[in-house]
């Protein structure tokens, strides 16, 4: 009677132990990832990270003129403004974010996205 009910037992434990199912991930062909990343936003919404809209909404679109944004593709960047003209500002904003962007320079380089407040993809 014992090993009866110890069998059972175990049955019960085995049979109430979780088994995880891995969960399928999908698969992606270049096809389906390519046109996503070569739409290029433009606006505000061209912007990558919490901390340069921040900046841009509170202190580059109050900046004055002569001001220039720069930004790579995985997130550094970098705006000066109050430049003699606007070479000085695209010129300044672009050392800068390549220092912000040393590792990824090569690959995904800075770019400017906005210039006195005209957006890269309007001109």
């Amino acid at each position: 009677m014992r090993s009866g009910i110890l069998i059972v037992f175990i049955a019960l434990l085995v049979g109430c132990a979780t088994f995880e199912k891995p969960i399928p991930t999908a698969t992606r062909t270049s096809e389906t990832v390519e046109p996503y990343f070569e739409q290029k936003a433009v606006g505000e919404s061209a912007i990558m990270t919490n901390q340069a809209l921040k900046s841009y909404r509170e202190e580059y679109v109050h900046a004055t003129e002569h001001k220039a944004f720069a930004q790579s593709d995985v997130g550094a960047w970098s705006w000066k403004s109050n430049r003699t003209s606007i070479r000085h500002a695209i010129d300044n904003s672009l050392i800068d974010c390549q220092r912000n962007n040393k590792r990824h320079e090569a690959e995904h380089p800075c770019k400017i996205i906005n210039v006195d407040g005209t957006w890269a993809g309007e001109r």
